[in-house]
């Protein structure tokens, strides 16, 4: 697997949300993805960080998680490659729990390897030691290793549905917490990619949580969802990759310096390799781009304009060769917007401004380049807010273990601190009609029919 663009890190989001394996989602209701969630009075455990979705300080022991997660595999590799092993796990991750319970070879599921995945979680730092590759092969960077960390979240869950099943709670909130570490080493790796399969193990991993919450003892799991970091993947360390990836390949027209000919034949040549991966049409080929360009001496007047207001000496400029001129401007241009979206990345996303939705990228072919930020950004509040809601589910148990099995009238009632909806900052929508408390997500503006983005409980208690 490269170190493909974000459209490309979409595309490998939603194949992993839809093969990582999970429960099949309700079926889609006027576009919401609506959860009949029946639920048990339960108070927060005492001591509250009884459970924690993340090993503490006290479990810890020195030592690099990111190869130790690695040794899952050499540890038992036909667990994870043997045909009727496949077979086996991916029936568990959509049986229904009443058929696991029974199920004696998900006693001890996973063996030594998960045993060394409970192991790596608990370890004291992440060094995911690729990002000398990324400044040495730039856009060709490999991650192999992606698709086999899916896999191990994958036997995880089955580990943990088993564990829930079996009602084994106090270990299945620990393959929980095995399972969020996973999830979270991706919050510091230095792509886009890296950071999208973080989140879509965090949203496996809730998926097996929200089923764990709605069985009749489970325990109350809101200080546990409350100690999360937040966000739970920052991108920032993604976003950093972003910023530098490139520098390998291009990283000579941030200068004014003359580059030989065969070196700018190269970067065109390059340039056209990744709008031909890319594909969708978001650019046209750099070297058609710029045999336009030449012909025309306004266009290169017009290219040392914005240069030269760019901080470039003019006199620099025309000692350069026009293709180099034509290649700095777009770059820049490039560089320019793509700055001007993740200069927002950790502002509020409703205070974003309504540009940084619909700015319209830079006409060159650099624009093949530019992250499409605003999905990536979705995708990441889309998780937080799953855990606000389930969070906020979980105050409701609270409070009807507190009042007789009564639903609250509002979630303010509850007395805890339920997070506000990450994509608007007000408290989630909540409402009790007939015996049945209703909590919603909003969905961003253009996601309204969208049920990925319109989540909503109808939580009822059980008597």
């Amino acid at each position: 697997m490269r170190c493909r663009r974000p459209l490309s890190a979409l595309a490998l989001l939603a194949v992993i949300t839809l093969t990582a394996g999970g429960q099949p989602p309700p079926p889609a209701k006027d576009g919401k993805l609506v959860i009949a969630a029946a639920v048990s009075p339960a108070a927060p455990p005492l001591p509250a960080l009884k459970y924690l979705f993340l090993p503490d300080l006290r479990e810890k022991q020195t030592g690099n998680q990111v190869p130790a997660f690695y040794k899952c595999f050499f540890e038992q590799n036909y667990f994870y490659f043997d045909k009727d092993s496949v077979a086996n796990r991916e029936r568990w991750l959509t049986a229904p729990l009443a058929e696991l319970a029974g199920e004696q070879a998900l006693v001890g599921y996973g063996g030594s390897s998960l045993r060394q995945a409970d192991y790596a979680a608990r370890l004291d730092s992440i060094d995911w030691q690729i990002t000398n590759q990324l400044r040495s092969d730039g856009f060709n960077t490999l991650l192999p290793d992606v698709q086999q960390l899916r896999m191990l979240a994958s036997a995880l869950k089955v580990k943990m549905r088993g564990q829930v099943a079996r009602k084994e709670y106090d270990g299945a909130a620990r393959t929980a917490a095995t399972l969020f570490a996973l999830a979270r080493t991706f919050n510091d790796h230095p792509t886009l990619i890296g950071n999208l399969v973080g989140l879509a193990i965090t949203s496996l991993t809730l998926q097996a949580v929200e089923e764990m919450c709605q069985q009749p003892d489970a325990p109350n799991l809101f200080w546990a969802f409350a100690a999360l970091p937040d966000p739970f993947i920052d991108l920032n360390t993604g976003l950093q990759g972003e910023r530098g990836w490139a520098e390998r390949d291009f990283g000579a027209l941030r200068k004014a310096e003359p580059v030989g000919k065969d070196e700018l034949a190269r970067m065109v040549k390059k340039l056209d390799e990744i709008i031909k991966l890319e594909g969708g049409g978001r650019g046209e080929r750099s070297s058609d781009w710029h045999e336009g360009l030449a012909a025309d001496p306004a266009v290169l007047a017009a290219s040392k304009a914005r240069l030269a207001k760019a901080g470039y000496k003019p006199a620099a400029l025309d000692k350069l060769d026009r293709l180099q001129v034509f290649l700095m401007d777009d770059y820049h241009q490039y560089e320019t917007f793509r700055d001007d979206m993740l200069k927002w990345s950790n502002v509020p996303y409703h205070r974003l401004p309504p540009e940084v939705d619909g700015g319209k990228s830079p006409p060159g072919p650099f624009n093949a380049l530019a992250p499409n930020w605003r999905k990536v950004r979705t995708a990441q509040l889309r998780v937080q807010q799953w855990i606000g809601l389930l969070q906020a589910v979980e105050a409701v148990r609270a409070y009807a273990a507190a009042n007789g099995g009564a639903l609250p009238p509002s979630l303010e009632a509850t007395g805890l601190p339920v997070p506000n909806d990450p994509f608007t900052g007000r408290p989630f929508p909540y409402e009790v009609k007939d015996g049945t408390a209703v909590i919603r997500g909003t969905p961003p503006a253009d996601r309204k029919a969208d049920p990925n983005f319109n989540r909503v409980y109808e939580v009822t208690i059980r008597k």
